[in-house]
């Protein structure tokens, strides 16, 4: 199997398990001030899949050329291999699990501007984007966008962290 299509599918299924963890945890439903902070810590996870999956094709090859380009390659295939996990995942989490999740946060977010003394109309707006972002079509358009540009960028950095030269 190739590298970045193991990591890719590890890189869904730990996206999907941290997403169930944290519906469990009621971050997703009663607890949505925490939820938000918990989804900032999950950027450690593309971060270590993508450095794992770097880190194996490098050690594939030991004492040949790990170029920028070939982990990019990989963290690239990594990322592309998750997203139809994550994606299709997430669509069974927003329509069955938790259907209720945009309701819930929009709730959320209403409250949080009219207690920081925010007019009606930034609220209106606010909420109208929040809602218009969680179509299925926006969802599996950022999913995929998403996907590709972080796992893009975090590839450019591991890689030239490890990449090696050739020893000639």
């Amino acid at each position: 199997m190739k590298i970045g299509v193991k990591w890719g599918i590890i890189f869904g299924v730990a996206i999907c398990v941290w997403t169930l963890l944290l519906h469990v945890l009621g971050f997703y439903t009663t607890r949505l001030q925490l939820g938000q902070y918990a989804d900032i810590v999950a950027t450690v996870i593309p971060i270590a899949i993508l450095f794992f999956a770097i880190r194996e094709r490098r050690a594939r090859n030991p004492g040949q050329t790990l170029t920028i380009g070939e982990g990019v390659a990989t963290g690239m295939l990594a990322g592309l291999v998750s997203v139809p996990i994550t994606a299709g995942f997430l669509w069974v989490y927003h329509h069955y699990i938790n259907p209720r999740w945009m309701d819930l946060l929009v709730a959320w977010k209403e409250e949080q501007m009219r207690a920081a003394g925010t007019a009606s109309e930034p609220i209106r707006t606010t909420i109208e984007g929040m809602r218009a972002s969680a179509t299925d079509g926006a969802q599996l358009t950022g999913a995929l966008v998403g996907t590709l540009v972080l796992s893009l960028v975090l590839s450019l950095i591991i890689s030239a962290i490890l990449r090696r030269r050739n020893p000639q």
